[in-house]
């Protein structure tokens, strides 16, 4: 009766076009208030709880890392790279944008950091190159949700630190091969699609050599050394990792005196901006998952699943991703993370499915939803970038959803592709 309850307030709150958090929010309340069967506080306890997990410090570092390199220009530094390891190619543009994509998204661990980042530098210079824009924002949208599969993970983090079952370095590992197959397969379709819809590119030779394009870019490369080097190899914490990166790039501002004090004050809002929508999302889902696990709700899915898949993990895997594929498209990715893992775990345990493997593949098919409609964070972030309408963006992105769905079933039947990396670094 409770668990009804809850989820027919947190349904109704959505229904009524309420915000994800304060949807949360209200659900536990009207819960609490009609079984009164614990006090009302009860919501501002478990939200402080959840927001005061240690691994959740990481977040900050990162986006901080992240705006810093925005502003010393290592953003762009990465882009000139990439264009001068691939763009003498045909469709050599866009595949550079799917690189600089993939070399950014081991640096913040944030889809829309990395999309907006990405997209204030690409976008124009592929339409200078004769990208129609649509085309050019689908790339951008798509490529941005590599950020949080290719280690750093921001929602790798919340996920490890609300499901204890796994660990958020393992996650990371896991995480490198299908960020990396996801890339290569976006880059197969930029390849194929530039054939038809690119009149007139023009293979632009790069300014300088390699050599010294990828110099100017060292300093950047750096910083997913700092991060996974540190994290990854023992040495430091995820949390203390970002934070190292952020007083790298800091430094490397200071002196080559790229950092100012407006430029700290707007990286330091920008911060504190993306970090009050994640905080608010959190805090209000620490109720919320408190009250589900209360109540059996992650066990209970658990079982229905594997009744349904008749005890087959490949085929539970399956439907469970298939689930994942659909919410994704119609709630904010973030808010999933933080309510579906303590059911994923508990589904993992219950089938015998590898936690690890769960978890990325999980995270894999939300990330899918950051750039499909109706509410991919990453096409509206694009929309006013790229100066075009949504609906163009949403066709042009169809060929990168199938591909990457693609790469999903692959990983759900060879799990091998997740859990080899972390278990060879486990040994």
């Amino acid at each position: 009766m409770e668990l009804v309850l809850l989820t027919c307030g947190f349904l109704a709150a959505i229904a009524a076009s309420l915000d994800i958090a304060l949807s949360m929010i209200l659900a536990s309340a009207v819960l609490l208030l009609v079984t009164g069967v614990v006090p009302l506080h009860l919501i501002a306890e478990k939200a402080v709880t959840q927001v005061s997990l240690f691994p959740l410090l990481a977040i900050p570092g990162f986006i901080v890392a992240g705006e810093l390199m925005n502003l010393t220009g290592l953003t762009q530094a990465l882009g000139e790279l990439a264009k001068a390891l691939v763009g003498r190619w045909r469709g050599g543009m866009g595949l550079a944008t799917v690189l600089a994509c993939m070399i950014f998204g081991g640096m913040t661990g944030s889809g829309l950091a990395e999309t907006v980042a990405i997209g204030t530098l690409m976008i124009p210079m592929l339409e200078r190159h004769g990208y129609p824009r649509p085309f050019s924002a689908a790339i951008v949208a798509s490529g941005g949700s590599l950020g949080p599969i290719i280690p750093p993970s921001i929602p790798m983090v919340i996920y490890a630190s609300i499901a204890p079952a796994v660990s958020v370095s393992a996650l990371f590992i896991g995480g490198i091969v299908p960020g990396l197959l996801i890339g290569v397969a976006f880059m197969v379709v930029v390849a194929l699609r530039s054939r038809k819809l690119v009149v007139g590119e023009h293979a632009e030779e790069p300014a300088l050599p390699v050599a010294r394009v990828f110099w100017r870019a060292l300093p950047a490369l750096f910083v997913p050394v700092i991060i996974l080097g540190g994290s990854l190899g023992g040495y430091t914490t995820v949390t203390e990792a970002s934070v190292l990166a952020a007083i790298y790039v800091l430094g490397y501002g200071i002196v080559t005196r790229t950092v100012g004090l407006r430029g700290l004050y707007d990286a330091a809002a920008n911060t504190g901006v993306a970090l009050g929508l994640f905080g608010l999302i959190i805090a209000a889902a620490g109720p919320f998952s408190f009250f589900l696990a209360l109540y059996g709700a992650p066990d209970a899915v658990g079982h229905i699943l594997l009744s349904v898949s008749q005890g087959n993990p490949t085929v539970l895997m399956a439907v469970l991703v298939v689930i994942l594929l659909v919410l994704g498209c119609l709630v904010e990715a973030t808010s999933l993370v933080i309510i579906l893992a303590p059911i994923l775990t508990a589904t993992a345990t219950v089938a015998g499915i590898d936690q690890v493997h769960m978890g990325v593949v999980a995270i894999v098919a939300l990330m899918i939803g950051l750039f499909t409609p109706p509410v991919g964070t990453n096409l509206f972030a694009v929309v006013t970038i790229a100066g075009t309408g949504i609906e163009r963006i949403a066709r042009e992105v169809v060929p990168f959803a199938i591909v990457a769905c693609l790469v999903l079933a692959l990983l759900i039947a060879v799990p091998s592709l997740v859990t080899w990396l972390p278990g060879l670094t486990a040994r």
